[in-house]
């Protein structure tokens, strides 16, 4: 009997707790609709316009990353066989050049943005063609028709490096002819071209006008009768004459007389490798100049000079006038060596 009864218990549980959860579920509702009938109602949205300049392709290789690797053959054909290139023998990385395709077609002059637009001024100037409108902070340029009815608008564009200027060519309401486009566009390329190469030419006048740095020269240190050193310099007298000066200025060297007539610089010269010279130098420094030579006579050199048709003999003499192949002697010649031969 008891088990009967439990079962009767559990039975109206279960019924009760079925209703209580119908009960539930119609509050559920209440607390958050069901719009499954107006979601399959709703109505699809157009799809988002793209600006007519940049095509969905154009978005998605920009987005895989192939933005680099999106030239095409006809670019890499005008790259190498511009008709500039030949024309006026100008280096690809500088001259002016023809680039893209299509409504891409451009060309790319390398200069100053003002100086271009004022050529391309002189440009319709030199073919009779009126300029109604123009503005550089734009870079739009309209011209007046011309006698087909045909009126030409220039777009310029900063290039991809601040030094370039990007020209397009089309018509002026937007109604572009391909074909006059392109010619149009390759007579002003053929007009800017001229112009860049006499801006060169004159360059180059400018550049071999400049006076010339001298050029290194053969200088060699050569051994002597009586284990003498002397240094042959490839050059002649006068030439080595001023560069032997302006290597003692350089180089610190105390220069107390000069005397082109003999060939000879009288200077004065502490050896960093002479222990003995580096600790009188100090005292020495305090004498009178007249005095020096008689107290450290081993500080004072003769560098000369001895002319050889177009060679120059440089040899090192000591305060009185003698050659010496003392080891400072023959560093003196060892540096005067590095320095002309720069």
């Amino acid at each position: 009997m008891k088990d009967n009864r439990l079962k009767y218990i559990s039975l109206a549980v279960l019924l009760a707790t079925t209703v209580s959860g119908c009960g539930a579920f119609s509050s559920l509702d209440e607390v958050i609709p069901d719009n499954s009938k107006k979601y399959r109602k709703a109505d699809t949205m157009p799809p988002l316009d793209v600006p007519p300049d940049l095509s969905t392709i154009r978005i998605n290789d920009d987005i895989v990353g192939n933005q680099n690797n999106t030239a095409t053959y006809s670019e890499f054909e005008e790259a190498a066989n511009n008709p500039l290139a030949s024309k006026y023998n100008i280096a690809a990385e500088t001259k002016p050049a023809l680039s893209g395709e299509g409504s891409k077609r451009h060309l790319i002059v390398p200069g100053d943005r003002e100086a271009i637009w004022a050529q391309i001024l002189d440009f319709w100037a030199q073919k009779n063609v009126s300029v109604v409108r123009k503005d550089i902070r734009i870079g739009l340029m309209d011209t007046d028709q011309m006698s087909d009815g045909y009126a030409y608008r220039i777009r310029m564009e900063r290039g991809d490096t601040s030094k370039t200027s990007s020209i397009y060519v089309g018509e002026v309401t937007g109604e572009n002819n391909a074909q006059k486009d392109e010619a149009m566009l390759r007579q002003l390329a053929d007009f800017l071209g001229v112009i860049y190469q006499q801006q060169q030419v004159k360059a180059q006048a400018v550049q071999q006008s400049q006076p010339k740095v001298a050029s290194a020269v053969s200088a060699q240190l050569v051994d002597e009768n009586g284990d003498q050193k002397a240094l042959l310099v490839n050059q002649d007298f006068s030439d080595v004459w001023n560069r032997v000066g302006r290597v003692l200025d350089s180089k610190g060297f105390a220069v107390e007389d000069r005397d082109r007539s003999r060939g000879t610089y009288f200077v004065r010269y502490l050896d960093p490798m002479n222990k003995e010279q580096e600790e009188s130098g100090f005292f020495s420094g305090l004498a009178f100049w007249k005095d020096d030579v008689e107290k450290s006579p081993k500080e004072f050199y003769y560098i000369k000079l001895i002319s050889d048709a177009d060679k120059t003999k440089v040899v090192v003499l000591d305060a009185k006038e003698k050659r010496t192949s003392s080891e400072t002697a023959v560093r003196l010649l060892t540096l005067m060596q590095e320095q002309l031969s720069q």
